[in-house]
């Protein structure tokens, strides 16, 4: 790949050279194949340098038992550990970790503030017209989190007239809806009379549902909310109520910024890796409730057609 980005940078010099002499320059397309049918490479510019070549600045979510939590200067849960797998599969030299809310994430990216989003970062149309995703390496149906002793919610009509907190920014947040009719498909996941409330993250809902008795429901992906139901101080108050799914199934992907896709297809090959060889161990070790209690592997790995369909789009494939 270096060969090949120095052989362009030196065929872009001799363009600019040609252009001060007035010179024919219908050869110097960022290819160098000689077509000259007009069409544009979607190839990066080849004075892109690769985000590995220095060390990685990856964002990550600190309050979000089993994907990640924080102590002192210490982050540990599932994406930590595939962060360091990642490492492992590709050619990071270093790399740091920083927390960032849901929010922020395509601003934050496209700014430079992060190289990587590693943060149950949903793929959806809207964010991939700002930045670009891998593979995927998590699934996870929406669903609803309460209170344990809450008897009111059985079915999904039940939410009618009750208040239903997610988090700024995330995919069940209407305000974060590319348009109406994109906001409005949101609002209408939870049932009509039901307008969701938002919080910077969802461990301020849980919060605000435990204590503050804010809410009756914390809305968000099913794999999220059990984390929080399993973990304490959690645990002892809250349930993921198990026949109620709300909204589109969500697929994680790694989050980076426009421009660099030979080192996406790096973390996609990282990812196959991964998801073959290390998924279920890594799961099993941040999720161990659930591992034993469900086929987890069937529920949250992605199957190999999800994967091959979200490859096809991923790396700015649908980039113009």
């Amino acid at each position: 790949m270096r060969l090949n980005s120095r052989r362009r940078l030196r065929r872009s010099a001799l363009c600019v050279a040609a252009l001060a002499l007035a010179l024919p320059a219908t050869a110097c397309d960022s290819q160098g194949d000689g077509d000259d049918s007009g069409k544009q490479s979607s190839s990066p510019s080849p004075s892109e340098e690769s985000i590995f070549d220095s060390s990685v600045s990856v964002g990550v979510k600190k309050g979000q038992p089993g994907f990640n939590t924080k102590s002192g200067y210490d982050y540990a849960g599932f994406e930590t550990a595939l962060v360091q797998r990642l490492s492992d599969y590709t050619p990071f030299k270093d790399y740091d970790l920083g927390d960032l809310p849901s929010l922020q994430r395509e601003k934050i990216l496209r700014g430079g503030g992060k190289d990587l989003v590693v943060a149950t970062y949903s793929i959806t149309p809207q964010r991939d017209k700002e930045v670009d995703f891998t593979v995927p390496y998590f699934k996870s149906d929406q669903g609803l989190l309460v209170a344990k002793d809450e008897d009111r919610i059985k079915r999904l009509q039940d939410l009618k007239g009750k208040r239903v907190c997610t988090a700024s920014g995330s995919t069940s947040d209407p305000g974060g809806a590319d348009d109406d009719k994109a906001a409005k498909e949101v609002r209408q996941a939870l049932g009509e009379g039901v307008e969701p409330l938002t919080r910077d993250d969802y461990k301020q809902c849980v919060q605000d549902l435990i204590k503050g008795g804010n809410f009756d429901a914390v809305w968000t992906d099913k794999i999220v909310l059990e984390g929080f139901a399993h973990a304490k101080p959690y645990a002892d108050h809250v349930r993921v109520l198990p026949d109620i799914t709300v909204g589109k199934r969500q697929y994680y992907g790694v989050g980076l910024r426009e421009g660099h896709t030979e080192d996406c297809r790096k973390l996609n090959r990282a990812l196959k890796e991964f998801l073959d060889k290390d998924w279920p161990t890594t799961f099993r070790s941040y999720f161990p409730e659930l591992a034993e209690k469900q086929d987890f592997v069937q529920t949250y790995r992605p199957s190999p057609g999800e994967y091959a369909d979200l490859e096809r789009d991923s790396c700015g494939a649908n980039d113009d």
